[in-house]
């Protein structure tokens, strides 16, 4: 009987989930509830500012900060994982004393709203909050546009409420699309502004409605503080908790991309101009484009086909951005050379003929004075084809 009961005692231990902890003590009344932004930083990550947390209640001395934006380097195959869509991000909880230094330290200016809750509602939200904490359920799967630190917040904030809060979205209007809404935070780092534009396939370019738009830490910022409740704003405090002394600038790696495609061009076109002795320098800089080019098309041609991160899928960059272009630069001029080329040229032309590369070279002159090098070298090229 006795080696029966210790076994059952055993098994019931194993069904217990690991992880599995008392429920959350309940808050005080004069527990509240404060969304806190961060503004953008210089590293390519904080670029878009954060969002996150924080829970205080003076009568149990908690004051805690949670952060869904939380990854760890350690991880294997990091920039793979996260280049394909797969790394996880988790739920993080720590001192708000800790959470505001660390800020301080980056000089990046922290505000604090403090949201109009009922009790119910703010014990939900920690309940909520402590227990995804501690269980499986703080890992996911981060995705840019749809699912991060800041969309989590909204849409627990959102599920947590027992009346809705309102907001008129009209100025919010015209509807941008994301890559519209991405462009003032890329401005001070123009080489991330280049990759990320041309990373972005289809998807990027699609009218965002008001709840899309939320996925900044920003954009979550502005809309809570027009919201209204019962009559009342939705955020019944506002202040800043730090502010940067200066702005956080970043530092650009060498010439801006406008400069150095002129500079690239500039140069090739006049060394091809020259002397036949001075073919070499022209012959390099064309063929050091085709091989960085095709580079960048068998990277968005990765992204495209095998990432898990949707905004880069359906890039139609890929209609010029050949990775064919790699073979491209270690080729010599032959007559064979002249059909590869002219379906590259046509390709090129038919892609500023469906608006793309117009449109991208309104919204990046990078984009536009990349595409008008590229275009010449062809035509030299394929020139040098016909000649063999």
């Amino acid at each position: 009987m006795l080696i029966r009961f210790l076994f059952g005692a055993f098994l019931w231990l194993l069904a217990i989930p690991v992880g599995a902890t008392a429920a959350p003590a309940a808050l005080s009344g004069t527990a509240r509830v404060s969304l806190l932004t961060c503004a953008p930083g210089p590293e390519m990550y904080a670029l878009f500012g954060h969002s996150a947390l924080r829970i205080t209640d003076p009568a149990r001395e908690l004051d805690r900060v949670y952060n869904y934006g939380t990854f760890d380097f350690q991880t294997p195959n990091f920039y793979w994982r996260f280049l394909r869509g797969d790394l996880r991000y988790f739920l993080s909880a720590t001192s708000s004393d800790r959470f505001q230094l660390a800020y301080q330290q980056e000089n990046r200016t922290l505000s604090e709203q403090v949201l109009d809750l009922d009790p119910t509602e703010a014990q939900r939200i920690y309940h909520r909050l402590e227990t995804t904490l501690h269980s499986p359920a703080r890992y996911y799967r981060y995705q840019f546009f749809a699912d991060n630190c800041t969309t989590r917040l909204f849409e627990l904030i959102s599920t947590s409420l027992t009346a809705p809060a309102r907001v008129d979205s009209s100025y919010a209007a015209p509807a941008p699309t994301y890559r519209q809404l991405l462009a003032p935070y890329l401005a001070p780092a123009p080489w991330v502004k280049l990759g990320m534009n041309l990373g972005l396939g289809w998807p990027a370019d699609q009218s965002t409605t008001f709840r899309q738009r939320l996925f900044l830490p920003t954009e979550l910022a502005d809309a809570l503080a027009r919201m209204t409740r019962r009559q009342r704003p939705f955020v019944s405090q506002a202040h800043p908790l730090f502010v940067a002394t200066q702005p956080a600038a970043t530092n650009p790696v060498g010439f801006p991309p406008a400069l150095c495609f002129l500079v690239i061009g500039a140069t090739s076109l006049l060394a091809y101009r020259l002397p036949a002795r001075f073919a070499g320098p022209s012959r390099i800089m064309r063929r050091g484009l085709f091989v960085v080019v095709g580079l960048v098309g068998c990277v968005l041609l990765g992204l495209s086909w095998f990432s898990l991160h949707a905004p880069t899928h359906s890039n139609y960059q890929l209609l010029w951005l050949l990775p064919t272009h790699l073979v491209l630069g270690f080729a010599r001029p032959n007559p064979r050379w002249q059909l590869y080329t002219t379906i590259s040229l046509v390709l090129l032309v038919l892609s500023s003929l469906l608006g793309t590369t117009i449109y991208y070279a309104q919204l990046l002159p990078e984009v536009g004075l990349l595409l008008t090098l590229l275009f010449a070298q062809l035509v030299i090229f394929r020139r040098q084809c016909r000649l063999v």
